[in-house]
């Protein structure tokens, strides 16, 4: 850099002038530092009027053309002057020339940055292309990118680049040949920055629908060989971009004095295939990428991708010896020189080798490398270009297949997917048939522990063929275990059987039938059971297979499957073919008449599934009006009298119409399905809270109240436990509610059935919950006079007499709060069991020894692993709890977790005899907001007389009850256990 002159006394008389004071009327004076300039940027961001933008692009300017200032105010001014221009109020034309002018007098860090303000400005507004610009001008811009082409700083020949195809004026999406060959002269520069700038001119001429001269073909197959990875990348776009431009254009490769003609498609398609064994991952990606842009290319070509050798039709043999051909060499040319001849080691060039190739080295199994490459990136691109040069070619997607099956045993998940997606895209343009190998392959890929990779490979079986009925089977068989491990994998099972059926009329003759059914060929068949999911399936295969072949059937299959028919077309929709009809015999006309006129039923559950899911809706957007009107005293609640007999029933009745629709409706958005349940769980449990008021007088109802206490408090805290994404206001309705609970439980219990200090200590506690809801209240800016009527009773008041009185106004007039999550935003705590992991549901157990159950569950939204735990209800209804060890749970995925607990030891109690059955539970613990009262009221402990209450208070102090368990399995897992006596195995001294 120059040295600067220092300012003159005049120059820094004016410079003093505050930058803030902008305005028509001030005087214009270049900023004088950089604080200046980042001030006004600043105030940008801010407010500043359309006067004050005009004057600081004035002096913006007035900074880059003195010349007297620091580079680092300048650089600062353009970059300024570049943010201002876009305001509509800024002359563009002015502005432009300002900076043309700048790049006579700047240097050359000044003039680089003026270049890239001028580049970023046509980009954002064309104003070489929109706005009028002076001849002059235009020349001045011209002469100086010119001049900075040939600048020994890269920086300023980058620039010049950047900006040297807008100035130059389009006539018909055509460039000047010209220009292009200015910038390719630099695609050869010493600098890696200067070559990648100048493809990027290139290339952006292409963008602009610029027709690019195919002479520069050459030139961008040399810069795929750069050492600059990002020239490489912009190279392979160069390369792909001429060759769609000039596909037939003919290309000569000539090699040891035999030349031969390609289209220029072709020989591109060869390069980039070469640059998928660059050593850059981002390449590799691209040039696999690129890959699947690609019409029309020579199925040779295609072919050799996925040979690593060089196919004998890609081979070329040269003549040597002078002018001898082909036959002096079949003579024995190579025979005379046999003496001297030292064979090319393996792995090594022959340089000497009487042939030579049309594909590059590293092109030959170009799709191979790929799929084969260390990141799953370009793994992922070589899939996406197979599956989309394969709609051109039928002969490359046979050859396809066989490589993209083999990635179903690929590491990453990604991957798997791609290849599956690849293969059901090109299994419905054409059928894919299987060998046992790839089969066998499929097979285990559906064991897979993901059910969106088990779905993937259900859709790619459906779009495959197979040659032999025992492969058949044998996929039956899988498909079999898998209805016993995933439920949730029934449907697209189903619809996979469907379109097997369809594609294997040939294999599902009478021999398969009988052994798919277990249909004897000389007894009477046992019925099978309706409602059997495997039994439904092999139906399915066997009613979707060709009208010839279901005819031919009707002697093999018995009555009851067509009996059954009727049931099964109507339970799983889609899955049994139109035509059904066609294939039912005569001598079951009553069949045919169900099948010809379908019962009509008026239920939800006949709708068609967009039907169902309105009408679903509309039902639970009753249920919540009717919620909120029984929360906020609207309506028929009255404001003293707690909840009206009305409101409730209203609200008992949209309860039970909800619970029947929402199984028949599913949504698509799984959250959107866990707030509808929280809202129902939470709506069952407001509904009991007008009967628990109402028989909160009568003594003769006091078991039921207190029966209908706990199930209220545990339900509570089932909803917190299991739903997901609950805001504050809703766990405040939900401890609110638990508040009502507490003070009814004390409200309903006589003193003289506790000890004095467990009625003390469910009074202290209770006086604690309510401090702490009112707390939580007025954070929340709830306004409940409840409440603080009973907080000032609580905190107020120490007569006992004062504080019963407060907590039975308070039972009588309490109105639950609105329960209201945010949509979308729930998920829910599950769990099931894998129906086989007890091999037996009958174990014989000795009392001598713990019983061991083996447990398979699979565990969803649940954040932490201490959480989970097994409950055992023994025959004596005692419930044991469990923690599984740390290795017997693992992580699936964030807050999915596998149990895989192969020894859960059991001891049951002694008089366990035969038919004791035993049931499993997966659990959660929830912290409890109360640890003694909530437990106490969730277990409903009653306190007999001639207890020891000293035990009683030792088992309070071993912290059994801070939390309360959640059960989150539907239906638990139960198993049947026969009592067998021990007997030792005698020995020779007892035979004594």
């Amino acid at each position: 850099m120059s040295a600067k002159r220092p300012l003159t006394e005049a120059e820094a008389d004016t410079n003093a002038t505050p930058s803030a004071g902008t305005g028509s009327g001030s005087k214009l004076v270049p900023y004088t530092s950089y604080s200046d300039v980042y001030s006004v940027l600043v105030a940008l961001k801010t407010a500043l009027g359309e006067e004050d933008i005009v004057h600081a692009s004035q002096r913006a300017l007035l900074t880059v053309n003195t010349a007297t200032l620091p580079s680092a105010v300048q650089q600062a001014a353009v970059r300024l002057v570049t943010q201002l221009c876009t305001h509509p109020t800024v002359d563009s034309a002015s502005v432009v020339t300002g900076l043309v002018d700048s790049l006579y007098t700047a240097e050359p860090s000044v003039r680089c940055e003026v270049y890239q303000a001028l580049f970023k400005l046509h980009e954002l507004k064309g104003i070489f292309n929109d706005v009028q610009l002076a001849a002059e001008a235009k020349q001045r811009l011209d002469d100086a990118a010119m001049r900075d082409l040939n600048h020994s700083q890269h920086h300023l020949r980058c620039g010049s680049l950047a900006v040297l195809p807008m100035i130059k004026p389009r006539k018909n999406r055509s460039t000047s040949i010209d220009v292009f060959d200015t910038i390719c002269r630099y695609t050869t520069d010493a600098h890696p920055k200067v070559r990648q700038t100048a493809l990027n001119a290139i290339f952006r001429e292409h963008m602009m629908s610029v027709r690019l001269p195919v002479e520069m073909y050459d030139e961008c197959v040399v810069a795929t060989k750069d050492d600059f990875e990002q020239v490489r990348l912009v190279a392979v776009e160069l390369v792909w971009a001429i060759s769609s431009t000039y596909p037939e254009y003919p290309v000569v490769i000539q090699k040891f004095k035999v030349a031969e003609t390609i289209r220029l498609l072709d020989d591109a398609f060869v390069k980039i295939c070469d640059m998928v064994n660059d050593s850059s991952v981002v390449v590799r990606q691209r040039a696999c990428t690129i890959l699947g842009r690609f019409k029309n290319v020579d199925s040779k070509f295609l072919s050799q991708t996925f040979s690593k050798q060089v196919m004998s039709h890609l081979r070329r043999f040269v003549p040597r010896g002078g002018t001898r051909g082909y036959a002096g060499r079949n003579r024995g040319v190579r025979g005379n020189h046999s003496r001297g001849f030292i064979p090319t080691p393996k792995g090594d060039a022959d340089v000497e080798s009487d042939e030579f190739r049309l594909l590059d080295s590293g092109a030959a199994g170009a799709f191979v490398h790929g799929l084969e490459d260390e990141y799953q990136e370009v793994r992922d691109a070589a899939i996406e270009s197979i599956t989309e040069l394969s709609i051109g070619s039928a002969s490359f997607a046979a050859k396809a297949v066989d490589f993209l099956v083999d990635m179903f045993n690929d590491s990453s998940d990604r991957v798997r997917l791609c290849a599956i997606r690849a293969l059901v895209s090109i299994g419905e343009r054409s059928l894919i048939q299987l060998t046992e190998e790839q089969l066998s392959i499929a097979l285990s890929a559906m064991k897979d522990a993901s059910h969106i990779m088990r779905h993937g490979i259900y859709e790619f079986l459906a779009v495959s063929s197979l040659s032999k009925s025992e492969s058949l089977a044998q996929l039956m068989a899988t498909f079999k275990s898998n209805l016993d491990k995933y439920s949730e994998d029934q449907m697209p099972i189903y619809k996979a059987l469907k379109a097997l059926g369809n594609n294997h009329s040939n294999l599902i003759n009478a021999a398969f039938v009988r052994a798919l059914l277990g249909i004897s060929e000389h007894y009477l068949s046992r019925e099978a059971r309706i409602d059997d999911i495997v039994y439904a399936g092999n139906i399915v295969l066997t009613m979707n297979t060709k009208v010839a072949t279901r005819n031919m059937l009707v002697s093999v299959l018995p009555d009851y499957v067509y009996s059954h028919l009727p049931y099964l077309r109507d339970k799983y929709r889609g899955c049994l073919p139109d035509d059904i009809l066609l294939s039912v015999p005569k001598k079951h006309w009553f069949v045919k008449q169900m099948l010809e006129n379908p019962h009509v039923d008026e239920s939800v559950a006949r709708l068609s599934l967009e039907d169902r899911k309105i009408a679903a809706h509309r039902v639970f957007v009753s249920l919540q009006e009717s919620l909120y009107r029984c929360c906020s005293g609207s309506g028929s609640c009255s404001q003293t009298t707690g909840l009206a007999g009305k409101s409730t029933a209203e609200l008992k009745q949209k309860t039970r119409e909800f619970s029947a629709v929402q199984n028949n409706a599913p949504t698509d958005d799984p959250s959107v399905r866990n707030y509808e349940l929280a809202v129902l769980h939470y709506a069952k449990l407001v509904s009991n809270v007008s009967s628990m008021q109402t028989m909160a007088d009568k003594l003769y109802q006091r078991a039921e109240v207190l029966d209908l206490a706990s199930t209220l408090m545990y339900g509570s805290y089932e909803i917190e436990a299991r739903t997901i994404g609950l805001d504050l206001d809703s766990i405040f309705a939900l401890r609110y509610l638990r508040l009502f609970v507490h003070a009814l439980w004390i409200s309903r219990h006589q003193a003289n059935l506790y000890d004095p200090k467990i009625s003390e200590k469910l009074m202290d506690e209770f006086s604690q919950r309510v401090r702490r809801l009112d707390q939580l209240a007025q954070s929340r800016s709830a306004d409940i006079s409840e409440l603080k009527q009973l907080s000032l009773s609580v905190g107020n008041n120490n007569n006992k007499k004062i504080s019963d009185e407060s907590i039975t106004t308070f039972v009588h007039n309490f109105k639950p709060s609105l329960f209201a999550p945010a949509t979308g935003r729930c998920q829910y705590a599950q769990a099931s069991f894998i129906s086989s992991a007890t091999k037996k549901r009958i174990i014989e157990f000795n009392h001598l020894f713990p019983l061991n159950l083996q447990i398979k569950s699979s565990v969803v939204w649940v954040d932490r692993r201490e959480n989970i735990l097994v409950t055992v209800r023994m025959p004596t209804q005692e419930c044991v709890k469990l923690y599984p060890p740390a290795s017997s749970l693992k992580p699936l995925a964030p807050m999915q977790w596998s149990l895989d607990w192969d020894s859960v030891p059991v001891s049951l109690p002694l008089g366990s005899g035969e038919g004791t059955s035993v049931t499993v539970n997966i659990a959660l613990r929830q912290a409890a907001d109360i640890p003694w009262t909530d437990s106490f009221i969730v277990k409903g402990d009653l306190v007999p007389h001639g207890y020891k209450i000293e035990s009683y208070y030792k088992n309070l102090a071993s912290g059994n009850h801070q939390y309360v368990d959640i059960h989150i399995t539907d239906d638990g897992y139960t198993v049947n256990v026969n009592a067998v006596e021990f007997k030792p195995s005698p020995s020779i001294h007892t035979r004594a």
